[in-house]
């Protein structure tokens, strides 16, 4: 089994790699170009992969609504690229195809509604994705490995600095090695996991500002304050409420055990 990983470079990619090990073939800017179909066409028949796994994206989504070509080529463009090869493909995609599910856990099968550019870019690569039998779209949110959302907080609060969090968007965390091992699954064993789309994420709803108020008790350290993202004055909208559920088989440690795990490890 050979898989060719696009975004290899990535905090998600690399994790992948480590665990692929020979059987991981790496690829990522700026030698390959998602976006490019020659570079993918040229890249595909020198690895020749059996599978190809893709954590390729701009994340940030306040670059994608005032660039919203470049996140189309990334992540339209660039899963269609991809697709075209006629290898299966794995690819990983967002929470914020929701905008505001109410207070139930999003699955599935739910009807999407892009928060904004980065996500309605993000649900048109998936499409492409599924519109082809054998292939795999990965959901996910806040995944954090090293950095990340998680580890972001817990530095500031113990470094005894004021941490500002918002209060009006409910999410759920991932940790990026959780991700990777179920990726790496799904792109070795497809009978295994089965294909299309699947929700990975561990569960249970939280704010950014219930998460550094949780880490706040526990290490007794740091301020924790109060905004909303209107006060930020961010270009790109964030959804209200996009917490993950799932009807499919694979599940990911829940919130207080990688929680836990995290701040043992950061502390």
């Amino acid at each position: 089994m050979k898989v060719m990983v696009a975004g290899a470079s990535g905090m998600l990619g690399s994790e992948i790699m480590k665990l692929l090990g020979d059987s991981g073939v790496g690829f990522d800017l700026p030698d390959f170009d998602i976006a490019d179909s020659v570079c993918v066409s040229s890249a595909v028949n020198k690895v020749k992969p059996d599978v190809i796994l893709n954590t390729s994206a701009l994340t940030d989504v306040d670059y994608c609504e005032k660039n919203p070509d470049a996140a189309e080529s990334v992540h339209h463009t660039g899963v269609k690229n991809l697709v075209d090869t006629g290898i299966r493909v794995v690819t990983v995609s967002t929470d914020q195809v929701f905008t505001n599910g109410g207070t139930r856990y999003l699955l599935e099968s739910d009807p999407t509604e892009p928060a904004n550019i980065y996500a309605a870019t993000k649900l048109r690569g998936e499409i492409v994705a599924l519109n082809n039998p054998g292939n795999t779209v990965v959901r996910t949110s806040w995944l954090f490995g090293a950095k990340g959302l998680l580890p972001w907080i817990v530095t500031k609060l113990i470094n005894q600095e004021v941490v500002t969090a918002v209060t009006d968007q409910t999410s759920c965390l991932t940790s990026v090695v959780s991700l990777a091992e179920i990726l790496v699954d799904m792109a070795v064993d497809e009978n295994k996991t089965g294909t299309g789309l699947f929700h990975c994420v561990s569960r249970g709803a939280i704010t950014p500002y219930e998460l550094a108020c949780t880490v706040r008790d526990r290490i007794g350290a740091g301020v924790v304050r109060s905004t909303r993202w209107a006060q930020l004055s961010l270009p790109a909208p964030r959804p209200v409420w996009s917490a993950l559920g799932t009807e499919r088989s694979i599940v990911l440690p829940p919130l207080e055990e990688v929680l836990e795990l995290c701040l043992q490890k950061l502390l």
